[in-house]
């Protein structure tokens, strides 16, 4: 049975009053709402529970922040949105990095050459940050004490150095 959102906030009012049964009904209620959610954005099954779980997660942890007077869904679909997007820069990192480190295995490779040629359009700064931290695998602090550069100006050569390749890609310019 699908609790109304009046009987969501009722089921968490219970629950901070001490109702453990009151609180897994509302985890339950929340976890089909946050799936919901979560499939009409990525639609992927496995990702889906993952992302419906760090959401559980959050909203056990962040209880405390939602005011009692205040009700429960829009709190919950911040938090559900917040981890959503969290997931998807995530997502997207690892197949940034897996794209450039399986190049990166194979130097003689036309892939290899095309990514040479693509980083000689970056600055020299975004260029070495990307080649430190995506083909040789140092960390931001490693590849930081290797260049002089500041962590903070490390990430930043990198975000926008891999935007340019992203542009150069999508423009075929090689």
């Amino acid at each position: 049975m699908t609790e109304t959102p009046d009987q969501l906030d009722a089921l968490l009012a219970c629950a901070r009053a001490g109702d453990e049964a009151a609180y897994r009904r509302f985890l339950t209620e929340a976890a089909a709402r946050l799936r919901g959610f979560a499939e009409r954005r990525i639609g992927r099954e496995a990702e889906v529970e993952d992302i419906v779980q760090q959401c559980l997660i959050a909203l056990h942890d962040k209880r405390h922040t939602l005011d009692p007077g205040r009700p429960v869904g829009p709190w919950m679909y911040a938090i559900a949105r917040h981890k959503l997007a969290d997931w998807l820069r995530q997502r997207r990192r690892r197949a940034a990095s897996v794209q450039l480190e399986e190049l990166a295995v194979a130097p003689e490779s036309h892939a290899a050459r095309d990514l040479g040629a693509l980083l000689g359009h970056l600055p020299d700064a975004q260029a070495e940050a990307i080649r430190l931290t995506h083909l040789e695998g140092l960390t931001m602090r490693h590849a930081s004490a290797r260049t002089g550069a500041s962590v903070s100006a490390l990430k930043l050569r990198v975000h926008r150095g891999m935007a340019r390749l992203r542009r150069l890609v999508d423009e075929g310019q090689e």
